[in-house]
């Protein structure tokens, strides 16, 4: 995957991508893009057509040519335009939580009086909550 994506979350990468594109795209090409399977790539296009209201998009349903699966339809979309405010409030949010995440902070929210293992436990415990 090319590094300029590497930056900001993957749907909106998902989403410049598609614009860049200027037609219509599958998710069965957007995971070959993104190499992701093409499940979460239809999750994903899900996602950015119901809660980001910041990329407007179209949407159209092309049937399958699949014999015995029923009315099975590909959704193909084509993103129109991405507001900006939108890459403003993510690269705030990702640099603020780089400055989080640093091993100085963590080292002062680990609770005193803890053995090794025990504040394995802890890390392992706090990160599986995420």
């Amino acid at each position: 995957m090319c590094e300029e994506y590497m930056n900001k979350p993957l749907y909106l990468s998902i989403a410049d991508w598609v614009q860049e594109q200027e037609r219509w795209v599958s998710a069965k090409e957007i995971a070959k893009k993104f190499d992701i399977p093409q499940c979460n790539a239809i999750n994903i296009v899900s996602y950015i057509l119901s809660d980001v209201k910041e990329i407007e998009c179209e949407t159209k349903s092309v049937p399958n040519q699949l014999e015995g699966r029923g009315c099975q339809c590909q959704r193909m979309i084509k993103v129109s335009h991405i507001d900006p405010q939108l890459y403003s409030r993510i690269k705030g949010h990702i640099q603020g939580k780089s400055s989080q995440s640093s091993p100085e902070k963590l080292a002062t929210m680990i609770p005193h009086g803890l053995n090794h293992e025990q504040k394995w436990q802890w890390m392992l415990s706090k990160s599986q909550r995420r």
